[in-house]
């Protein structure tokens, strides 16, 4: 019984240091969605609209390193990935795979691309002005799509989260 107390209270000191998620974040919720794992793992299920709840800055911020290829913005209300894609190929693949993901869960990016291979995308739950789960979900099941990023760019600064994340095909210029 003192065991079960002790483990119960870790179990709730842990969701007080990640930040709590409301209730109907998401159709399914996977652990704590605090590890990459996790978040994949999550179902948005259309769970997003203005009905959708906010998620608190405390927890957002204690989720992102489960998400280092991604930035929150100096509102606080979206968080965004940029690189440089292989090729223009690459860059329309990605975008094709986001869009059968985005259209599974039902929620959906902002895609933004310039010079023929230049990826941008933001995340953000438009209709509550803000973060919400489903964006972090989306964040995660995003980052596990294979692509071949530009060798010139794995090599500068802005690419060490992406020299360090798995989900990565061969690079070339």
């Amino acid at each position: 019984a003192v065991a079960a107390a002790a483990e119960a209270e870790a179990v709730a000191a842990t969701r007080g240091a990640l930040g709590s998620i409301p209730a109907g974040s998401c159709a399914s919720v996977v652990g704590e969605a605090s590890t990459s794992e996790e978040l994949r793992a999550c179902m948005i299920g259309g769970c997003c609209g203005k009905d959708t709840p906010l998620l608190g800055l405390d927890a957002v911020r204690s989720r992102m390193p489960a998400l280092p290829r991604w930035a929150l913005s100096g509102d606080c209300k979206s968080i965004h990935q940029s690189f440089v894609a292989r090729d223009w190929s690459a860059a329309m693949g990605f975008f094709n795979a986001v869009s059968v993901i985005a259209e599974a869960e039902g929620h959906h990016p902002d895609l933004h691309l310039e010079n023929w291979r230049e990826v941008r995308v933001a995340l953000s739950s438009h209709a509550i002005g803000g973060l919400s789960l489903p964006d972090l979900v989306l964040a995660a099941k995003f980052d596990a799509i294979p692509m071949a990023f530009s060798a010139k760019w794995l090599k500068s600064p802005e690419a060490a989260a992406f020299r360090q994340a798995p989900a990565t095909a061969p690079a070339a210029n």
